[in-house]
């Protein structure tokens, strides 16, 4: 071994990196969790305010900026006579420690590149981070047929 020889990354690379995965972040999200209940009803979205009723929901992150980009698509899928689009999407958050849960809903509530995310509904179906702990990702599931 060399005198000098050292692995192909700097040490310091994790550190200097950091701030790379958030400049991707161009969304701005919201997740909601179901509170338990005989009688559940779904978000509305209020065009005038801009703002979503969530009587029977519980809010666990409020004006999170994610990046949000497609991650795999499930394919079609016929329930009676309907045939749903299932899209999987990978929304990533810098929030290691988010509280967030399978099942939970993600709602894109501002985003300029691409403002046609906020017409869906985003329901969680795992959160993981990874080993360089920058971010959590969060992969999702969205109709893609039914926007909100």
């Amino acid at each position: 071994m060399k005198a000098y020889a050292r692995g192909a990354l700097d040490p310091r690379w994790t550190t200097h990196h950091t701030s790379v995965p958030a400049s991707f972040m161009l969304a701005t999200i919201k997740v909601i969790r179901k509170r338990p209940s005989t009688e559940v009803t779904a978000p509305v979205y209020n065009p005038n305010t801009q703002t979503w009723s969530t009587g029977s929901f519980q809010t666990i992150l409020s004006n999170t900026p994610a990046r949000v980009q497609p991650y795999g698509i499930i394919g079609d899928m016929v329930v009676g006579q309907d045939t749903s689009g299932r899209r999987l999407m990978r929304v990533q958050i810098e929030s290691l420690d988010t509280g967030i849960h399978p099942d939970d809903i993600l709602i894109v509530t501002a985003c300029q590149t691409n403002p046609e995310l906020t017409a869906f509904t985003f329901e969680v179906r795992s959160a993981i981070g990874s080993s360089n702990s920058w971010t959590t990702d969060l992969v999702c599931e969205a109709d893609v047929k039914a926007a909100t």
